[in-house]
């Protein structure tokens, strides 16, 4: 390739990325951005974030699952917490959910697309995940945790991947409880930037770490965290 051609690339490259974030930061005519808030840089997010939207999800269970009147309160139920692609979400969207005596009923969206419930069970998960992890870490005094009980959920929950020798071990002992906390609760490589490049879309392994912390996150208790500070505290 000569030296033009790699200049001519270049440029197109710069002109595409200034275009594709123009597109993101416009916000188009008819768009409540008091409502649905600034367009995400995520435009997959964003699609399903505004599909939640569309469907009136967002009216009863609140744009980011703080729940209006008697719906059901998604950011703590445990169904939501099971799910996984949709799977349970999916079913409970398109036959609803009768009136009880203490929840507002759910009218059935039957003819949803298979891809219109996958977005609405995205952004619930991503709504869920942001809203746990502030509830979280904003427990001021977590307690001192039980080593034991923390070793058990060890081992039941995270075992598969980790181990409390070599690498790991080495990791814990340089950190403070805080700094144990947050990382148990949202790892660094969670939020590490993606791309479209191969060899990151072929990472398999790395895609199922985050997604398998993500859905940890979705259901710690404030016990377990702490229940798990104290057994990898106690590793020192």
């Amino acid at each position: 390739m000569s030296h033009r051609q790699r200049l001519y690339l270049f440029f197109c490259g710069v002109i595409l990325a200034a275009g594709s974030a123009a597109a993101q930061s416009a916000v188009r005519p008819g768009y409540d951005i008091d409502y649905i808030g600034p367009p995400m840089t995520d435009p997959v997010l964003q699609h399903s974030k505004e599909t939640y939207v569309l469907y009136g999800c967002s009216y009863c269970h609140g744009l980011y699952l703080v729940t209006a009147g008697e719906a059901t309160d998604l950011m703590h139920s445990r169904l939501v917490g099971r799910d996984e692609n949709a799977n349970l979400i999916g079913p409970l969207l398109r036959t609803g959910i009768p009136q009880t005596a203490k929840l507002s009923p759910m009218p059935q969206f039957s003819d949803l697309s298979d891809q219109q419930i996958t977005d609405i069970a995205r952004w619930i998960h991503y709504a869920r995940q942001q809203g746990r992890y502030k509830e979280l870490t904003a427990e001021k005094d977590p307690g001192p945790g039980n080593a034991a009980a923390g070793k058990k959920y060890f081992e039941e929950s995270c075992g598969a991947c980790h181990s409390t020798t070599g690498d790991f071990a080495s990791v814990v002992k340089k950190q403070d409880s805080t700094a144990l906390r947050a990382q148990i609760l949202r790892p660094q490589f969670v939020d590490a930037p993606q791309s479209y490049k191969v060899d990151q879309l072929n990472d398999v392994k790395t895609s199922a770490a985050r997604q398998r912390h993500l859905s940890l996150l979705e259901n710690y208790s404030a016990e377990d965290v702490a229940n798990l500070t104290a057994f990898l505290r106690s590793m020192k």
